[in-house]
């Protein structure tokens, strides 16, 4: 009869821990999404804030990016082809790194394998009950009292 409530409470709870599993995967997801939105909000707050500001450094990498006028005090590097390969738009150096979403991972054994796929849950369901049944019934042979047998 253990056997078949083991079986059945299997049976019952792997299916329910992988959708737990499953809602936490999302969750995780949906918080990393939200943390990279907020840092890139931040950093935009941040650059307006400075702009709004007037901090002179922005100004002068505004003047030297946006209106390709480099400052008197200022020299070109030669080689470094800074300006030439980023463009004019200061909004990519905005933008925070690259998200990275995490990966779902469910428990791949064979009883989980067995327990979320269809035709053998039922099957996994059935056995356990045949086996909480067997266990439920009576013995086929009727309980004699040793006492009795030898008369004492």
């Amino acid at each position: 009869m253990l056997a078949g409530l083991v079986i059945l409470a299997a049976t019952v709870l792997i299916p329910a821990a992988a959708d737990v599993e499953q809602a936490r995967w999302q969750r995780d997801r949906a918080l990393a999404v939200e943390k990279h939105r907020q840092q890139r909000l931040d950093r935009y707050e941040e650059y307006l804030a400075a702009l709004e500001a007037g901090e002179p450094a922005l100004v002068l990498a505004l003047a030297e990016k946006q209106l390709n006028q480099i400052p008197a005090d200022r020299a070109v590097i030669p080689g470094s082809g800074a300006l030439e390969t980023e463009g004019v738009s200061v909004f990519q150096s905005l933008e925070p790194p690259p998200l990275v979403l995490p990966e779902m991972r469910l428990n791949e054994s064979l009883l989980s394998r067995w327990a979320r796929d269809g035709v053998t849950r039922m099957l996994l369901l059935a056995g356990g009950a045949i086996c909480v049944m067997i266990g439920l019934m009576p013995p086929s042979r009727p309980v004699i009292d040793p006492a009795a047998v030898h008369g004492v």
